[in-house]
């Protein structure tokens, strides 16, 4: 009784745990700009390994507590004989249960007991303890296949969590070695600890009674709300910052203005919606529901909805109300009060799913318009690609995605022709008028042409289909017509980052099996790049992986893909589709530095191993609990083992290697849990340390006087020695040497800072060493190499350090500066002729000779000819 209790409140537990902190990382990554900016994830990232922390903890405790229970129990039992043990073994009998394949288990346990093998010999035991387990927990006898498969889907589904916590160690190895960035390391490491975290939540959460509607809670909650709040900036003047990309040149935008919505990126926001959009859809097209010539309702072949579990307990209860119904007509012989029950329950069921329709049809609109209004041809393309996919494998879906998306396009196309005239520029309250009247005339309208489409008899309407055709092709037309330009003509920024993937691959042959830590393009693509183009992100989120944990990271993530698909097929087809949309749109940009965008793809496949454990299945652990019906005085004690569900009776039947096999799993789960606990709390304090570093070097930025800033820089600093800018900006503060000396030992977190090396590099051209400056110098330039205000700088550096020189009579110094700042001329003529020659297309940073230079030139060229006269 005691040990049922524990199960009880630890399941209610670990549900209501996964709930809060799925729930607090959605709200959160609408809060924090879709989870881009690590220094603005600090805080949460505090509280949330805090709360993994203290998860942990009490799910510690109450595995102790419970296998501490156990061993009181199974020191106090004793076998009650062979009849009350079989029954012990078997789990007891159920109220309502009429045998089956249960009944054959028992049977079997039955025939061993009376063998003589119980107690003759060891086989005899085994043979026992197996055809028990196999009564208890259904492994082959009480299911064809169902519990199989089930146990195959849980199994593959932990390689989400497993995967990332492989990305944790690779990252953590670089944090050890030195990486090229340990800020950048250390943040990512917080990152996928964050990552794998949340699929273990989502894991756990699919597997509880209630983890589907969980799971779809959170998931449909995050896309109205990343959706309208979109929307309603555009159109009822929500103050979002940057919500509207503006943009005057027609490659990037047709319409001058692209909505990002909270993510503050349009091709981001367009891709989180093309998934929202395709999964209400494919949603809708697995519910479609056609009626027969008989009159009878079929479904969509295929049909696997979101809601599987639902409608499976619908029907059970469905069939023991008819049951329930025949027997009480087969008792008072009433045939009409049957048929009275019998068109209600066929009214019940024509509203429940009038109902189920009119909830798929209603998000459609708003994805749809947002997705149109992002401007983004990339998720435009996946969501197509994704969709034609789909509709290869299930051909039949073509004609319910052709009713249901009718309606929502056209309106969205609509809104978007309107919008498009005034820039995204709407005013609140006409605007707020256009969205609610499209929204809801769109929702009618699909409703009504699902149901005219759902009472044809033995055929499709011609004209309803042509109807919904036609509204498709109007929708399309809308919008080609303004972004043909775009799609049609030539494109710039396919063109850049094809040139951001050429240096991609040279860098990556660098480091090709583990990559050079976390950050790796960002803090080293301006050493990279063979133009000077702009870009901190590389635009392709598999060649991000490769950069910084080489070919064993993308091995891993590719991994995690690979199960998150197979289980998505395996178990819910209609969340294919936009699954394949996270895959295809994260290879020509940067969706994957969004941690919103892993937890849509960690909620993919929990929510398709919910609707799968979630159907009519006999569960397997039906018989673990304590039920009315066992005889008295028989313990209902279980404990694990190996995966399977054993009594305390069981356990003492189990032979010694087994019962070593039981206590050696006992002790790693303790270690594990012991050290997933004390690796949150570290995290928790090792984000908290970034938090107090950030906040305080925002607090120096604002501050007013040196010495108030000076204070805030060194607390800040030393909370998070590893950050880069807090060292630049605080050397600035202090004097030639101290300064020095501290960029040095910053320059040992991150080698391949570029400001760091600048920062030295000015520092020693204030100096007298013209050899250190010059080193220093070529050693900044090696990381920017297309900077032209730098190379000016060191211009002017050098010539101001050989006119010290000179002034105090170091004629060799000043001749070695005067040398040094001619030859840094000359090579910053050629490099600047070799990109003119190129042409402007890719020089976005505007990398050219600038007059001053030739200035500059002028009077090193008399500084060394005056030294010459001299000498």
């Amino acid at each position: 009784m005691q040990i049922n209790r524990f199960r009880q409140y630890g399941g209610m537990a670990v549900t209501l745990g996964c709930g809060l902190a799925l729930i607090a990382a959605g709200a959160a990554a609408c809060m924090l700009r879709g989870f881009f900016f690590v220094g603005e994830m600090y805080l949460f990232l505090t509280g949330w390994y805090a709360l993994c922390g203290v998860l942990t903890l009490g799910g510690l405790v109450l595995y102790a507590a419970s296998s501490w229970e156990m061993r009181k129990l199974k020191l106090k039992g004793k076998l009650a004989g062979k009849g009350e043990t079989v029954r012990a073994l078997a789990g007891g009998s159920v109220k309502g249960e009429t045998g089956g394949p249960v009944k054959r288990g028992i049977a079997e346990a039955e025939r061993l007991a009376g063998s003589g093998r119980l107690v003759a010999d060891r086989a005899g035991r085994a043979a026992m303890t197996r055809a028990a387990v196999e009564a208890v927990s259904g492994s082959g006898r009480v299911l064809d296949g169902s519990v199989s498969r089930v146990r195959r889907l849980k199994a593959i589904v932990w390689l989400l969590p497993g995967c990332c916590m492989v990305i944790c160690i690779l990252y953590a190895v670089h944090a050890l070695r030195g990486p090229l960035s340990s800020q950048g390391t250390w943040n990512e490491l917080l990152r996928w600890g964050f990552y794998a975290s949340f699929a273990l939540f989502a894991v756990l959460a699919a597997g509880t009674r209630r983890g589907g509607a969980l799971l779809a809670a959170v998931w449909h909650l995050l896309g109205l709300v990343i959706s309208l709040s979109a929307l309603l900036a555009v159109c009822g003047g929500l103050p979002i910052p940057y919500s509207v990309a503006y943009s005057q040149s027609p490659e990037v935008s047709a319409t001058g203005a692209r909505l990002a919505g909270l993510l503050q990126y349009p091709n981001a926001f367009g891709a989180v919606m093309a998934v929202y959009l395709l999964e209400r859809l494919f949603a809708a097209a697995y519910g479609f529901r056609l009626t027969g010539p008989s009159g009878t309702v079929r479904r969509e072949e295929g049909t696997e909805g979101e809601d599987g579990a639902s409608r499976g307990a619908v029907s059970r209860v469905e069939q023991e109300n008819i049951a329930s119904g025949e027997a009480e007509g087969e008792a008072v012989s009433s045939a009409g009060e049957t048929a009275i029950a019998g068109r209600a329950e066929r009214a019940w069921r024509r509203t429940a799913e009038l109902m189920r329709t009119a909830a798929r049809l209603l998000p459609l609109f708003p994805y749809a318009a947002a997705l149109l209004l992002s401007e983004s041809r990339g998720a435009w393309l996946a969501a197509a690609a994704a969709g034609a996919a789909a509709l290869l494998w299930k051909r039949q879906l073509f004609v319910p995605l052709l009713i249901t998306g009718a309606a929502p396009a056209a309106a969205a196309a609509l809104l978007y022709r309107q919008l498009a005239r005034s820039g995204l520029a709407a005013e609140p309250m006409p605007g707020l008028l256009l969205l609610a009247g499209l929204w809801a005339g769109a929702w009618l309208a699909g409703l009504w042409l699902h149901r005219r489409v759902s009472r044809a008899a033995g055929k499709h309407p011609a004209a309803l289909l042509a109807l919904a055709a036609g509204a498709w092709t109007a929708a399309g037309s809308a919008v080609l017509l303004l972004v043909r330009a775009r799609i049609t003509g030539s494109s710039p920024t396919a063109d850049a980052r094809a040139l951001f993937y050429r240096d991609a691959w040279k860098l990556a042959a660098e480091a090709p099996w583990l990559g050079r830590g976390g950050e790796t393009w960002r803090h080293s693509y301006l050493a990279a790049q063979s133009r000077p183009y702009v870009g901190s992100q590389v635009h392709s989120g598999y060649l991000d992986i490769l950069l910084n944990l080489g070919i064993a990271g993308l091995a891993a993530v590719l991994l995690l893909l690979l199960a998150a698909g197979w289980l998505v097929v395996k178990a819910s087809p209609r969340l294919l589709p936009p699954l394949l949309v996270l895959i295809l749109h994260s290879a020509v940009d940067f969706d994957w530095s969004y941690g919103l965008l892993w937890l849509l793809l960690f909620l993919l496949p929990a929510r398709a191993l919910a609707e799968a454990t979630g159907k009519p299945v006999y569960p397997a652990d039906t018989f673990a609990a304590e039920r009315p019906g066992m005889e008295p005085g028989v313990p209902d004690a279980s404990v694990s083992f190996q995966g399977r569900s054993l009594n305390r009776n069981a356990y003492n039947l189990c032979t010694p290697l087994a019962r070593q096999r039981m206590l050696l799993q006992r002790s790693w789960t303790y270690a594990g849990m012991t050290v997933l606990c004390g690796l949150a709390f570290m995290f928790s304090s090792i984000s908290y340390q970034g938090f107090r570093g950030e906040s305080l070097y925002k607090q120096a930025i604002r501050a007013h006087g040196p010495a108030s800033q000076l204070a805030l820089l060194q607390q800040s600093l030393k909370w998070n020695p590893r950050e880069p800018m807090t060292a630049v900006t605080l050397s600035r503060l202090l004097g030639q040497e101290q300064g020095i000396d501290l960029l040095l030992h910053s320059l040992q977190f991150s080698p391949g800072d570029a400001a760091l090396h600048w920062e030295l590099a000015a520092r020693y051209l204030q100096g007298s060493d013209p050899g250190e400056a010059l080193y220093w110098v070529r050693r900044s330039l090696q990381a920017d190499k297309f900077n032209a205000a730098k190379r000016l700088a060191a211009l002017k550096g050098m010539l101001n350090l050989g006119e010290r020189s000179f002034a105090e009579g170091d004629r060799h110094r000043a001749a070695d500066s005067a040398t040094a700042g001619l030859e840094l001329l000359r090579q910053y003529r050629l490099l600047a002729s070799q990109e003119y020659s190129r042409g402007q297309q890719h020089n976005d940073r505007s990398f050219v000779i600038y007059p001053q230079a030739e200035a500059v030139s002028l009077r090193l060229r008399s500084l060394q000819h005056s030294l010459e006269m001299k000498l």
